[in-house]
């Protein structure tokens, strides 16, 4: 297999981005040994999604797998930010569908997105526990977002470079959430956003049609 594309395949393993259809420097890193606890946080999750995911599968084990991601992503936060509330990173003007829904179909959109990224980390994070994933300290966002900087590397391919994952930490009540992931600098929730809106502002589909291929996605095999 071509470099090229085992690292296509390796972005698209590690975070499942599709609905349809850049190396840290030293100034992001927090100092070494510096207190990190949106890092601690990601680091000590992970490692229950992995602990749980070498497991013989069976409902139990799925059912704890969502269990533990429930207190690790802020899916409420996720979903209003894949419907433009507020712009996804990168999107200077963007129009905030969200708050055109109402709130039943807010609820709605809220829970079939949610089973999708269950549904994907859950698939995904299977494929890529033949990875070291070496964190690399953390910086600073906008408000009181952190970013949370990872390299995964692929134990059995030691000439393939690694791949950059971050997670952007955002405290709620108290406590630290997942709320947008970053592959090489591309994130998931730029990635729904984009695929949103098509279909918004496509006359033919809408809203209706988003739901359905949530439904199916997330259904899928």
């Amino acid at each position: 297999m071509k470099k090229g594309m085992w690292r296509v395949l390796v972005l698209a393993a590690l975070t499942g981005t599709a609905v349809l259809a850049s190396s840290a420097t030293p100034a992001e890193a927090n100092a070494q040994g510096a207190p990190n606890p949106a890092q601690d946080f990601v680091e000590k999750e992970h490692n229950k999604l992995e602990g749980l995911l070498k497991q013989p599968a069976s409902v139990n084990r799925d059912t704890q797998v969502n269990t533990t991601l429930d207190g690790m992503v802020d899916y409420d936060e996720l979903t209003r930010r894949a419907f433009g509330k507020p712009c996804p990173p990168g999107v200077s003007e963007c129009k905030n569908w969200w708050e055109t829904f109402s709130a039943d179909d807010q609820k709605e959109l809220t829970t079939l997105l949610k089973r999708l990224v269950e549904k994907n980390y859950r698939k995904n994070l299977q494929k890529t526990l033949n990875y070291d994933v070496t964190y690399r300290g953390s910086r600073a966002v906008s408000g009181n977002e952190t970013r949370v900087i990872t390299e995964a590397k692929a134990k059995d391919k030691p000439r393939e470079p690694p791949v950059r994952v971050d997670y952007v930490v955002l405290p709620n009540n108290g406590k630290q959430f997942v709320v947008d992931i970053y592959t090489e600098n591309s994130s998931l929730t730029k990635n729904y956003y984009q695929d949103f809106n098509k279909m918004m502002l496509n006359p033919s589909q809408g809203l209706a049609h988003v739901k359905k291929r949530l439904i199916e996605k997330g259904t899928a095999p």
